[in-house]
């Protein structure tokens, strides 16, 4: 009885949220999460804070079974990834029929609110496709569809998120097409989604692509100041998305998809780890970025159009793979400690407010492992430790303008120390480093944090290569 109070409680909230105030619907807001991190946000939290801000889609990377438990009957849609060590051991339909029944139809049935099955994650970006040749995509993406066909859940679609290093190195939108190496596979791809209605999703990283073409940074900026454009033809691009987002365009017309629906899956900014990489950026960038989805402007080769996207990301991640560069551990709107790091309007009102502060965090005790800088110290062996520490944790905050570059060498080794005792949950076993002590006096400075985690809530179990969950 109390679960079903529950339930239509939230319900009844949710519609509130979206009912009340002169709020955009045309087009669909939604955040990823993404909990490859020490320290994550348990299920029900995220729940809250997704019904607070008036969030009504999310994307999944774990779709683990107690995270889905969280989100039955909350009407928040959901898009969830089906990761690439699962459908390596795919070997006939039946795992995937049992897998889809298990993750998806199961839980459709206890009310969550399912968009989107993603089938692996960006297989044909560059770094990755030359590396492992990821080539099944194709063929699980048929047996998803068949699987969720057979449970009779035709309005789910089944669809593979991809880079925007997909497309050819181009200067202006017209000039849009796939990479050759990929393009045979890709035809392939398309015709496979278009047959049964699934949109294109496209990742696009602003502040990486910008210094990958040597453009202006301020471009990557909807409310662009510099003077930098781009001309093509009869069309100008002020800002780097609507030049992205026409070049798929154009690619997509050249291959005989021209009105093919475009979902970008993830876009953001970053607050730390890279020049540009900054709260007041990613606070500048989100602003103007909301303002233009609101306008319903479109971009020039699809003008007056609702754009449907997935910001990047709910919270940080310092565990994720940096192969782009260390902003990537930098993405979240939130800190780890559940305080929103600058104001965004999720509701697209552009009302100057920060988000609700998450509630349930556990913050550990002020106590922090640092480096004592005695001069007796070895310094190879000092050094040994830092870069044992630091490749243990994370310590991306000394990417090139970030905003720890600019701390002297103890510092340094101090908060690589501290990384460490941190996301270890201040096990003092990890203080055991040379030269290492543990101090109540926070060793901050004004421009670089040395942060206090929480505490670790629950281990996340999606694709782990040790219980074999997904």
């Amino acid at each position: 009885m109390n679960k079903k109070i529950s339930s239509l409680w939230i319900s009844f909230l949710m519609s509130l949220i979206f009912l009340s105030g002169d709020i955009h619907v045309g087009a669909y807001l939604g955040i990823n999460w993404g909990r490859t991190a020490t320290q994550t946000f348990v299920p029900s939290m995220v729940v809250d804070l997704l019904l607070q801000n008036g969030i009504p889609e999310l994307r999944l990377f774990q779709p683990s079974l107690n995270v889905l438990d969280a989100f039955a009957d909350t009407n928040i849609g959901l898009a969830i990834t089906l990761q690439e060590n699962f459908l390596r051991n795919v070997v006939e339909q039946k795992q995937m029929d049992d897998y889809i029944h298990e993750r998806v139809k199961v839980y459709s049935d206890k009310g969550v609110k399912f968009r989107y099955v993603y089938v692996g994650n960006e297989p044909f970006t560059k770094a990755l496709y030359m590396k492992k040749q990821f080539n099944g995509t194709i063929r699980y993406l048929n047996m998803t569809r068949d699987a969720l066909d057979s449970f009779n859940l035709p309005d789910i679609k089944a669809t593979t998120p991809h880079f925007t290093d997909v497309l050819i190195n181009v200067t202006k939108p017209s000039q849009g097409d796939f990479r050759e190496d990929i393009k045979e596979k890709m035809l392939k791809f398309l015709d496979c989604i278009n047959r049964t209605g699934a949109p294109f999703v496209v990742h696009i990283f602003p502040i990486y692509t910008v210094y990958r073409y040597g453009f202006d940074v301020d471009f990557a900026f909807f409310d662009n100041k510099s003077k930098f454009k781009i001309i093509d033809g009869n069309n100008t691009y002020t800002n780097l998305f609507t030049f992205i987002y026409d070049t798929l365009v154009s690619a997509l017309a050249k291959a005989g998809y021209g009105d093919m629906e475009i979902v970008v899956g993830q876009i953001g900014w970053p607050t730390d780890g890279y020049v540009s990489a900054s709260e007041a950026n990613a606070e500048r960038f989100h602003r103007s970025l909301l303002q233009y989805i609101s306008r319903k402007d479109g971009t020039p080769l699809r003008p007056n159009r609702d754009i449907d996207m997935y910001l990047l990301g709910l919270t940080d991640e310092n565990k994720v793979a940096t192969d782009y560069g260390p902003y990537q551990r930098h993405w979240g709107i939130y800190k780890h400690d559940g305080l929103p790091k600058y104001k965004i309007d999720f509701t697209m009102q552009d009302r100057d407010v920060k988000p609700t502060i998450a509630k349930g965090t556990v913050r550990m005790p002020n106590r922090w492992c640092v480096f004592d800088g005695k001069t007796d110290h070895n310094e190879t062996l000092v050094l040994q430790d830092y870069d044992y520490a630091c490749g243990e944790s994370d310590c991306t905050a000394f990417g090139t303008g970030a905003t720890c570059d600019h701390l002297s060498f103890i510092e340094k080794v101090s908060y690589g120390y501290n990384m460490l005792y941190q996301m270890s949950n201040q096990d003092q076993r990890k203080c055991n480093l040379l030269g290492a002590t543990i101090t109540t006096n926070n060793p901050s400075t004004p421009d670089c944090d040395f942060p206090i985690e929480i505490l670790t809530a629950e281990v996340v179990d999606g694709g782990s290569t040790l219980t074999k969950r997904y």
